[in-house]
């Protein structure tokens, strides 16, 4: 036997081989071997792994593809919105009467000046209308008694109220709330469904709150307890209209199902909510009526009170972990407003549109109509949101972006991903999903502890959801665990 044939020569060749692969490579393998599987069998894919620290690529397929980029497009939102307002950043609301009535219990006029906060709300307080009830004792302890018109001021944002590239068929759902300067808990109404007792009857529609502002029309039904549950996608509100109708079955199992219901005029639907509650505090509150139809100057108007928000740093966790739409657009626009003096979705794309530019991105590599990635027209590459990732982690601001991503296991929009890997905890994540997307863009980190932006957009009919959600964990898992 010659020595190039002996096996010993070969098991030698085999070791030279396995220790030249690099870690690199190995990953590379094992990353084309999970997107080769059954749930990518018919989906367009475009993915990338790259180093932050040198720019090398750790994996990439169809890295410059654009696709439906779903949620993952409030990578660039959140982005922009930190890196021109800055992370201590805070909405302000003004409360403003006529000079004249300064020191009176009853007051010709409390002008409601808002400017885009979308966080009045229940959201991390005792309940969904404690803000308003310090707004209330405040001018009771400043002895109101009576408000003949509550003057909303909405002028800080322009139309329209929902970008035009989104379903006309959905505006009655939570992700589709319309923006205003002046908004209140998420501009919906909380829903619980309850199941009747026998099949057939009509289920009960409870409303939170409910002062007669969203109007029911309930056509749904109770179906068998072992039916199915159809309700939470079968109803709808025609656009300028505060009616919805509800369709579709509940099982009569006695479980509550819980939604939400967006509304026509958020200001409006806020105003009616804060007047209930002046009348708790004893006081009157009259007509509700726009600042175009009141008349009033501005200098003949006094700040009575003032509020701000959290800082931005605490509001982009609600975009970015929470995956919530009306922030993204609230923050859009006032992009634009602060950026050009125009509070509309346009003015905000152009500060978006300039931020990206300037990183690098090119037009092919993105197209954005919203701030939110609802639209199915929206468009990235995967080389665009890792390069978008790579600049951001450069900034002053990276602390709060990357703080602003889910934590796997631990953020709701994260819960139950990666399956406990100790690797996970160093994992920032945003997940993106529409009808024809699911999608997971993030940070990772590698045993070594280097620092790796990444991008996997997934986009086909018909998706096996949870089993391209699996095999997502897996390929970051084993780009954690495989990259050097």
């Amino acid at each position: 036997m010659s020595r190039l044939n002996s096996p010993r020569y070969a098991l030698a060749l085999l070791c030279l081989s396995a220790a030249a692969r690099s870690p690199a490579q190995d990953f590379s393998k094992a990353a084309e071997q999970i997107l080769s599987e059954r749930p990518f069998s018919s989906a367009a894919v475009g993915a990338l792994f790259m180093s932050v620290q040198d720019g090398a690529t750790g994996f990439a397929r169809q890295p410059d593809l654009p696709l439906i980029p779903a949620s993952t497009a409030k990578l660039a939102t959140s982005a922009a919105a930190l890196a021109y307002l800055k992370p201590d950043f805070r909405f302000e609301t003004s409360l403003l009467i006529a000079r004249k009535d300064q020191g009176r219990a009853e007051l010709s006029v409390l002008v409601w000046r808002g400017m885009g906060d979308p966080s009045i709300s229940g959201r991390g307080r005792a309940h969904r209308e404690e803000i308003f009830e310090v707004w209330a004792s405040s001018l009771a302890a400043l002895g109101v008694k009576k408000i003949a018109r509550l003057v909303l001021d909405t002028r800080y944002f322009e139309g329209p109220v929902t970008p035009p590239e989104w379903p006309e068929e959905e505006t009655a759902y939570w992700y589709q709330a319309e923006t205003s300067p002046i908004s209140f808990n998420d501009n919906c109404v909380d829903l619980e469904f309850v199941p009747a007792g026998k099949p057939g009857r009509k289920p009960r529609i409870l409303l939170a709150p409910d002062y007669g502002y969203l109007k029911v029309e309930n056509k749904a039904k109770t179906g068998p307890a072992d039916g199915p549950y159809t309700m939470g996608t079968n109803y709808h509100r025609r656009p300028d209209s505060d009616t919805v109708v509800f369709s579709g079955l509940i099982p009569a199992d006695g479980q509550t199902r819980k939604d939400y219901a967006s509304v026509h005029d958020p200001a409006r639907f806020a105003a009616e909510t804060l007047r209930e509650v002046c009348k708790r505090k004893g006081i009157k509150v009259g007509r509700i009526v726009m600042w175009e139809k009141a008349r009033l100057k501005e200098a003949d108007l006094a700040p009575v009170l003032e509020w701000r928000s959290e800082p931005l740093s605490e509001l982009v966790k609600i975009v970015n972990k929470n995956s919530q739409n009306l922030y993204a657009e609230q923050l859009l626009k006032t992009l634009g407003k602060e950026s050009s003096g125009h509070g509309s979705f346009a003015a905000g794309l152009e500060a978006v549109r300039l931020l990206l530019t300037r990183i690098g991105l090119s037009d092919s590599q993105y197209r954005l109509v919203d701030g939110s990635g609802l639209s199915e027209q929206d468009r990235f590459t995967a080389s665009g949101l890792v390069l978008l990732l790579r600049a951001m982690a450069t900034t002053q601001v990276f602390p709060e972006y990357f703080d602003s991503l889910a934590v796997p296991g631990v953020d709701r929009a994260a819960k139950g991903r990666m399956n406990g890997d100790p690797l996970a905890a160093d994992m920032r994540l945003k997940r993106g999903t529409v009808g024809r997307a699911r999608n997971l863009a993030g940070y990772l980190k590698s045993k070594s502890g280097r620092l790796y932006a990444f991008a996997v957009l997934v986009n086909g009919e018909s998706l096996d959801r949870r089993g391209v959600d699996e095999a997502l964990d897996r390929l970051c898992l084993a780009a954690a665990h495989r990259l050097p």
